[in-house]
C-alpha cells in the first residue's frame, strides 16, 4: 500500500486496519526538542522528532482524583534535611474532616528518581480520612485543547490525553506492602477507595468527550501494580478490570481509543486487556527480561491482530548491550510484530529518565533510532 503519514499509521494501528509498516517510537520523544534532562540527550531528541511516529501530550485535561479542583482542605508542606546534601525530604500533611494524614517523599537535588518514605495510608482509618476529603469536579473542558495538540504534532503523530488510573492512584496512597495487607484485611475499604476514584475519572472522561473531540486517544499507566507477583489475578479483575472497562467502553462509544502501559508479566492477562477494551498495550517486556514474560512470536500467533502491540525492547538492553545485540533484538521484534499488523516498536521505558547518561547509552539510543527505522521500513518493501 502507499506510504502513510505517522498519524495515519498510528491511528490505523489503534483501529486494527492495514498499515504500510510497523510504527517506530521512542517513548518520551515529541515534536518539540526543547528542555533536556542532560544536554547529551539533545541529538537523540532531535533525531526522534524527525524520524519516529510521535505520541504528543494533549495538555489541559489533568485531574487530581483526590481533590479535583476543591481548595477548601488545608494542606501543609515543608522540607527537612536528610543528612545527605543530595537529598531532601518533602513532607505533605492533609487536614481531612476525619483527621490528619501525612506523607514523606525523598527528593533528589540532582534529578534522580525520588522515593516515597512514608505514605498517606498506613491503616484502615487513613482510608476513611482520605475518603472524607471534599472533591469538586473540574469544569471548563474545551475541545480546542485537544484540537490544538493534534494540530501541533500534525502528520508526525497523534495527541494523547493522559488520565490517572484509579487502582494505581490508590496504590500511590499506600504503597505495595500496605496494599497487600489491606487487600485482605480491609478489602471492602480498598475497593471503595478505588471505586470512588474510578467514578471521578469516568466523569472526567465524560466531560472531555462531551466537548465533541473527534477520535481522541486516551492513555494511562498502572495495572502492573495489580498483577502477580504483587497481587493476584483476582485482584486484577476486582480492582482493575471492573473499573477500567466502563471507562474504555465510554471512550469507544464516543469514537475514541485506549492506550495502556503495564509493566511486568502480562502474558496471561492479554485476553483480559482485550476484553477490557485496550486498543494498544505497552510495553510487553520480553521473556528473557527478569520482569517480562512476552514471547512476541507466541503472542502474535495466539492473539493475531486483536490488540495493538507496543514495545518488546527492554530499555536495559539499550543501556548496556552491544549494537549487534540491539540489532538482533530489533530484527526479531519487528519480524514477529509485523505478522500482527498492529506493531509499534518501542523500548520498555522513557529514554530521558537517567540524569547522567553514559556515552554508550546515547550511542545506543541513536543506533536504535537509525537501525529501527531501517528495520520497520524493510517491512513495507
Amino acid at each position: 500500500m502507499n506510504k502513510l503519514t505517522s498519524r495515519e499509521r498510528l491511528m490505523r494501528i489503534f483501529r486494527g486496519e492495514e498499515i504500510d509498516r510497523p510504527a517506530l517510537k521512542l517513548w518520551g520523544a515529541g515534536p518539540d526538542v526543547g528542555w533536556q534532562l542532560h544536554e547529551a540527550y539533545r541529538p537523540v531528541s532531535e533525531l526522534a522528532a524527525q524520524t519516529t511516529d510521535l505520541f504528543a501530550g494533549a495538555g489541559g485535561y489533568w485531574l487530581n482524583p483526590m481533590f479535583g479542583t476543591d481548595n477548601r482542605t488545608k494542606v501543609d508542606t515543608w522540607k527537612t534535611e536528610t543528612g545527605d546534601p543530595l537529598w531532601l525530604d518533602h513532607h505533605t500533611r492533609i487536614h481531612t474532616p476525619k483527621g490528619e494524614i501525612e506523607m514523606v517523599r525523598r527528593v533528589s537535588q540532582i534529578s534522580e528518581p525520588g522515593y516515597d518514605m512514608e505514605h498517606y495510608i498506613k491503616d484502615e482509618d487513613d482510608i476513611e480520612k482520605l475518603l472524607s476529603i471534599p472533591y469538586a469536579a473540574p469544569e471548563g473542558m474545551k475541545k480546542e485543547r485537544y484540537d490544538e495538540a493534534a494540530a501541533h504534532v500534525g502528520d508526525r503523530g497523534i495527541a494523547m490525553i493522559d488520565l490517572p488510573h484509579a487502582a494505581y492512584y490508590a496504590h500511590q496512597m499506600m504503597g505495595s506492602e500496605t496494599l497487600a495487607y489491606l487487600s485482605v484485611d480491609a478489602r471492602s475499604l480498598v475497593d471503595e477507595l478505588i471505586s470512588v476514584y474510578a467514578k471521578r475519572i469516568f466523569g472526567h472522561v465524560k466531560r472531555i468527550l462531551e466537548t465533541g473531540v473527534e477520535h481522541p486517544v486516551f492513555g494511562w499507566c498502572g495495572p502492573e501494580l495489580f498483577l502477580p507477583p504483587l497481587l493476584s489475578p483476582k485482584d486484577f479483575d476486582d480492582f482493575v478490570f471492573k473499573y477500567d472497562k466502563p471507562i474504555c467502553d465510554l471512550i469507544h462509544e464516543h469514537g475514541g481509543y485506549v492506550w495502556v502501559h503495564s509493566h511486568g508479566r502480562v502474558r496471561n492477562f492479554i485476553e483480559r486487556f482485550i476484553e477490557m477494551g485496550v486498543d494498544v498495550l505497552n510495553p510487553l517486556e520480553p521473556i528473557w527480561a527478569s520482569n517480562g514474560d512476552v514471547d512476541l512470536d507466541e503472542v502474535v500467533g495466539t492473539f493475531g491482530g486483536r490488540i495493538g502491540l507496543e514495545g518488546n525492547i527492554e530499555i536495559q538492553e539499550i543501556i548496556q548491550s552491544s549494537k549487534d545485540r540491539i540489532a538482533e533484538l530489533i530484527d526479531a521484534c519487528v519480524a514477529a510484530g509485523w505478522k500482527s499488523g498492529r506493531m509499534i516498536l518501542c523500548p520498555s521505558a522513557g529514554y530521558m529518565e537517567y540524569p547522567r547518561p553514559t556515552e554508550k547509552y546515547i550511542e545506543n539510543l541513536l543506533f536504535y533510532l537509525r537501525y529501527g527505522l531501517e528495520a520497520v521500513e524493510k517491512c513495507g518493501k
